[in-house]
């Protein structure tokens, strides 16, 4: 709240309310008095309301002006919008004239200058140190070194032309000898193409398939604990059994919950190997409390680590980018270690999962691990590309200006480097978890970078080996006889084929039920299907056979039966006495087909009884109705009697009789004819269709991604006779003769040109310049500045401290101003907000509200007029107290860095000074928000003014100037500004220098990240980096430019894929019984596996406990051999097969007891019905498999 005086405190004054009595009855009006003297009580508004703003630590007043001092003496007040104003760079008539008026001549260093570079500099008087640097047209003087420099870029192009353009017209993707050759071979296969047709195969998706061997191979070696054994085999069991019931039976089951699976495994040197984390429902549960511990640990201890590590690095003459890095490392160190600490000994983890929190933290430092592996080989790269670099243009100061020279030998380096290094991520990976004692990290990255160096290119080349066809045709023949059409049943899903049944004549369908339940649905095939693929030579030839074999039975069907048989225009139709169903449909209620109804075909006589059943109804209908028309029925009756007797029955019949039998007779001699001479006519009609495919475009085209119109024209004339043979004769003269000549014609206009301009800039140096050469005024076209002070943008701005110090109080102000501002502006308001409250609480019982009229409405228009009043009164002074820079005189202003830290330092006393009484403790705001809030310790007066500073003028003031950089001294106009210096001069600073570092300036020199770990780091399920060794080609946008092999040695996915602990367990049951295997491919196997996946975690030690008894031969125990599965094992992951003894001696056994466990009913363990109940978010993939046993 704003502090007033007792003659400027606002005066309160009662509001008075006043109503019509007559207008209500007494009751009411007796009411009204108690609300209306109940109001007048608490309800105010502001009689006066005084404002008075802070005093002012400037010594501004409202609108400039001059006041006076005590002694009489006149005081100027600053005028902050022209506190810093930016240099005037116009000198150069100063620089340009000697003290006699007359312009300077040329000295003997600017004499060199212009010899060597075409340019020389001429001292800057204004801002010492700096230079204004002319340069020369061309026509006048270029320079030897830059007429060196452009010899040098005739000789590379010369060269370029020689060992680039020339050679790659023997070799090279683009117009060259071998892609001639390439497109001859290309042109061959394509007639042969299309003359046979040649074989077009694929290997089919390679990397779903290597990725699935991948994720096979590093978990081949796992085993299942023993404590484990029997939910393992219930498990698997389970499945097994689901898989080989029939499909009727299968999709009879709704809902289904498999046995829990086991979620820790044993390597064979018995290193366990804990996967709870691919528990979806526990990593789910899991994650919340992550997020709130990542974001709790990094507060609170940030700022002050940052600003001790600083302080502790800044001894080590480390640069700032090396400080920078260790900085943010050792920040990210302690981050770590605080969240992981955190993690382990959280309570919530360990009563979700006992020791999860363990788990969490080592999936976390393997996934670091492995980043900070790839990215340490990306940035080795990068380090030795940059170092080639610098080696290529040191020792080949030609060919290294040569852009496609210089990328074919980085593109050439980063080949080696990748074959050199294609493994060391893995193996830097593997190196930091052993340091970290990460033992389940360490054994899947050995099995995945073996998989890597021996599996992956065996599986390449076997897979490639696989042919696919790419295209597979099908060709439908018509089945003439409906007896042998082939009747399908479906049957929740189920798929049967049942003996085609006809129904008897005059059998008719029948009708269809409402009920949907267990219903089947029935299917008619009336084709033949024959199919041919792209996979062996002649396949044109094939379709060409298939084609017309289909088409000419099919033209016979429809000519040969359809229209002369069952068409309306055909013999049946003439002949027939009543109309006929050619049809048949089938019926879903029995798979009977039936005549279809909407088939009936009218015959002659038919279609002559309808026409004289018409005209009867006509004349009937006639006769029947009311005789109310105009001309009377006696009249119409003639007309109606000639309508429908002659025009509609006579002449319709002799039309019918006439013309019908006609064309009956001509379409079904016609069709019949067509018919008997089909095959003759539709080879041709094939062939002629094969041949337009050619010519036009090939519907059979293998390759969607190839060109399918007109091939026979890219095959003759694009493939063999431009590309060729004319190719290779103009890319033989272009190379051999061409090329040599523009290089031969290069190298000599360099070398005349280099001559010439040695000769002209001699003769134009000594001739002119020499002895008329002046230091020129302004532009012109001789002689043009092409830098100094105001051209060049990266010059900085030199302030006085005092300038600054002034900055920052005005700056102090307006935050006070800003903070009187909002408290005057809440007590303004209040007699408003006192009266809605008021209102609410007296009337809201009643669902009665406010109404913008009578004295509410003068309230606010009353606060209104106050709110106005202060708003003008605050924006006029600190329209004052505003420094109006430019944004891009802001970005330069800097200072040195002792004079920075000196401000620093006071800024940080004036403010400690300040804030507390003046911002702070009238803001409301308790102190320690409020150092929350600007992310600073608690009393921080040096980081707040370092904040302060970079607001005021940019991130880049708290850079301190070096003396290297381009900067310019501002001057100091304000008498003033001398209290800014007394209190510079009245504070010894010297101990205090050495605290002040650029640990306040964050966006200054060490710009610290923020700790930051993302919760998806602890998912296994989560892809943090997927490998680039799959990708999909692309089209180029220039295809003469060479292609770059795509370098690869990221082969380190991260995470690991490791395949669930469902999969983990079919793998080694059907390692184990290789006779009886679980199919994978299965749907319903797949099925169970997703439902797996979405299971809450179940310990099963727990239920081991419950269910285990002594082992005796008594309690129906059987022995199940292990097979201890060894490296010569993983070939049962491929396509080879390795039979293991189960006999073994060597191999250990493990009993275990047949025992139901207690998630499962004592009735019947094959269905695995449920006893208990969990509530999931999403059961959409587990299928109900209790339904058979509710309804047996």
């Amino acid at each position: 709240m704003a502090d007033f005086d007792d003659e400027d405190s606002p005066e309160r004054e009662p509001l008075r309310f006043s109503y019509d009595r007559s207008s209500v009855s007494p009751e009411m009006a007796e009411v009204m008095d108690n609300i209306k003297k109940l109001a007048e009580t608490m309800l105010y508004h502001w009689k006066t309301f005084p404002i008075k703003l802070p005093q002012s630590v400037t010594g501004t007043k409202n609108r400039m002006s001059s006041v006076t001092g005590g002694n009489g003496q006149e005081k100027v007040v600053i005028d902050f919008r022209n506190l810093i104003i930016g240099p005037t760079f116009d000198e150069l008539e100063q620089v340009s004239k000697n003290p006699a008026g007359n312009l300077k001549q040329l000295n003997e260093k600017q004499l060199n200058s212009i010899w060597n570079n075409g340019e020389f500099e001429v001292d800057s008087i204004n801002f010492p140190g700096q230079t204004h640097r002319w340069r020369l047209t061309q026509f006048l003087q270029k320079g030897s070194v830059r007429a060196h420099n452009t010899l040098l870029d005739d000789c590379a192009l010369a060269l370029r032309i020689l060992i680039i353009t020339a050679k790659n017209r023997f070799c090279s993707h683009f117009f060259s000898l071998s892609e001639s050759i390439k497109s001859c071979g290309l042109g061959l296969w394509k007639i042969l193409d299309i003359i046979i047709g040649m074989p077009s195969t694929s290997p089919g998706d390679l990397q779903s398939k290597i990725q699935g061997e991948h994720m096979r191979y590093l978990v081949a070696e796992l085993i299942v604990k023993s404590i484990f054994r029997k939910n393992f085999f219930k498990f698997c069991t389970f499945v097994l059994k689901k898989c080989h019931l029939p499909k009727s039976e299968i999709y009879k089951i709704q809902d289904v919950r498999p046995p829990p699976i086991p979620y820790i495994y044993q390597t064979p040197t018995g290193t366990d190997i804990d996967l709870r984390l691919w528990n979806r429902d526990l990593i789910n549960n899991c994650l919340p409390i992550l997020s709130n511990i990542l974001e709790k640990e990094a507060r609170g201890w940030f700022i002050p680590f940052r600003q001790k590590l600083v302080r502790d690095l800044k001894g080590e003459g480390l640069s700032k980018e090396e400080l920078l890095k260790q900085v943010n490392e050792d920040v990210m160190k302690e981050y770590l270690r605080r969240v992981f600490s955190a993690i382990i000994h959280n309570v919530e983890l360990e009563n979700l999962q006992p020791g999860i929190g363990q788990l969490l933290v080592n999936q976390a430092k393997s996934v670091l691990a492995m980043q900070k592996a790839t990215m340490k080989m990306q940035q080795k790269l990068q380090k030795h590309k940059t170092e080639l670099q610098t080696h290529l243009k040191k020792r080949y100061p030609v060919k290294s200006r040569i852009g496609a020279w210089e990328n074919k030998q980085l593109s050439a380096f980063e080949h080696e480097f990748s074959e050199q290094n294609l493994w060391s991520a893995h193996e830097e990976a593997i190196s930091l978890c052993e340091e970290e004692d990460l033992h389940q990290s360490i054994y899947f990255l050995k099995r995945d970078l073996n998989f890597i160096k021996e599996r992956e290119p065996v599986l390449l080349k076997e897979l490639s080996r696989v042919k696919i066809p790419n295209k597979v045709f099908t060709f439908n023949t018509r089945i003439w006889f409906p007896s042998n059409w082939v009747v399908t049943r479906v049957y929740e899903e189920e798929t049967e084929v049942i003996p085609t049944v006809l129904a008897a004549k005059g059998q008719t369908a029948p009708t269809p039920s409402l009920s949907k339940q267990n219903k089947a649905a029935y299917l008619v095939e009336k084709y033949l299907n024959q199919k041919t693929t792209t996979r062996y030579p002649c396949w044109r030839w094939w379709n060409y056979l298939y084609r017309t074999w289909s088409w000419m039975w099919n033209a016979m069907f429809v000519f040969g039966v359809v229209i002369p048989w069952c068409s309306p225009l055909s013999l049946r139709a003439l002949f027939y006495l009543d109309p006929f169903v050619p049809d048949l449909k089938i019926s879903q209620e029995d798979g009977v087909l039936y005549p279809d109804e909407s088939s009936r075909t009218h015959t002659l006589l038919s279609r002559l009884r309808a026409l004289w059943s018409n005209v009867f109804s006509a004349r009937k209908k006639f006769e029947e109705t009311a005789d109310t028309g105009f001309l009377g029925k006696s009249c119409t009756r003639h007309f109606n009697r000639v309508w429908n007797y002659v025009l509609k029955g006579a002449l319709g019949s002799v039309l019918l009789v006439t013309v019908f039998p006609v064309l009956c007779v001509t379409f079904s001699g016609i069709s019949l004819a067509a018919a008997i001479t089909t095959p003759v006519w539709i080879p041709l009609v094939t062939l002629g269709a094969h041949l337009i495919a050619f010519v036009i475009y090939d519907f059979d085209c293998p390759d969607d991604n190839s060109n399918k119109v007109g091939i026979l024209f890219e095959a003759l004339v694009w493939r063999l006779l431009i590309q060729g043979c004319m190719q290779p004769l103009a890319a033989l003269m272009v190379g051999c003769i061409g090329c040599p000549l523009a290089a031969l014609g290069v190298s000599i206009f360099g070398a005349l040109r280099r001559s010439v301009r040695g000769l002209w800039d001699t003769f134009m140096f000594y001739a002119v310049i020499k002895p008329r050469g002046r230091v020129p005024m302004s532009d012109g076209f001789v002689a043009r500045r092409v830098a100094g002070p105001g051209l060049a943008s990266n010059y900085f701005l030199q302030i006085h401290p005092e300038q600054t110090l002034a900055a920052v109080e005005a700056r102090m102000e307006l935050d006070e101003l800003e903070v009187f501002r909002v408290n005057t502006v809440k007590q303004i308001e209040q007699p408003v907000q006192e009266y809605r409250s008021f209102v609410s609480s007296c009337f809201k019982p009643f669902s009665a509200g406010l109404i913008t009229e009578g004295v509410f409405n003068r309230l606010k228009e009353e606060t209104a007029e106050y709110d106005t009043h202060l708003t003008q009164k605050v924006n006029e002074k600190a329209n004052v107290l505003r420094i109006s820079l430019h944004p891009e005189v802001q970005g330069k202003i800097k200072l040195p860095e002792r004079e920075l830290k000196i401000t620093i330092l006071q800024t940080a006393k004036m403010l400690e000074k300040f804030y507390p009484d003046h911002v702070i403790k009238p803001s409301g705001v308790k102190e320690e928000d409020f150092w929350e809030d600007k992310l600073l310790e608690y009393k921080d007066w040096r980081g707040l003014a370092s904040r302060m500073l970079s607001e005021i003028f940019s991130p880049s003031f708290l850079v301190p100037l070096e003396e290297t950089d381009t900067h310019f001294q501002l001057q100091v106009n304000h008498l003033n500004l001398k209290k800014y210096v007394a209190m510079l001069n009245s504070t010894d600073f010297q101990d205090d220098l050495d605290l002040v570092t650029e640990i306040h300036t964050p966006q200054g020199d060490v710009q610290a990240r923020a700790p930051h770990l993302d919760a998806a780091y602890f998912n296994p399920d989560q892809k943090i980096m997927p490998t680039s060794r799959f990708f999909t080609p692309r089209g180029r946008r220039f295809p003469w430019k060479p292609v770059n092999d795509e370098v690869y040695f990221d082969k380190l996915e991260i995470p690991l894929p490791i395949p669930h602990p469902a999969f983990i367990a079919v793998s080694i049951y059907n390692r184990e019984n290789d006779q009886e295997p679980i199919d994978f491919s299965n749907v319903y196997c797949q099925q169970l596996i997703r439902a797996a996946k979405e299971l809450p975690y179940v310990d099963i030690r727990d239920m081991e406990e419950v269910d285990l008894e002594s082992n005796t031969p008594d309690n129906g125990i059987e022995p199940v051999t292990v097979i201890s599965h060894l490296a010569e094992q993983e070939q049962s992951f491929s396509d080879d097969t390795a039979a293991v003894s189960p006999s073994s001696p060597t191999q250990p056994t493990v009993f275990f007891e047949h025992r139901i466990n207690v998630y499962v009913d004592d009735v019947d363990d094959s269905e695995g019905r449920i006893v208990y109940k969990e509530q999931e978010a999403d059961n959409s993939c587990i299928l109900n498999m209790a339904s058979e046993d509710e309804t047996r």
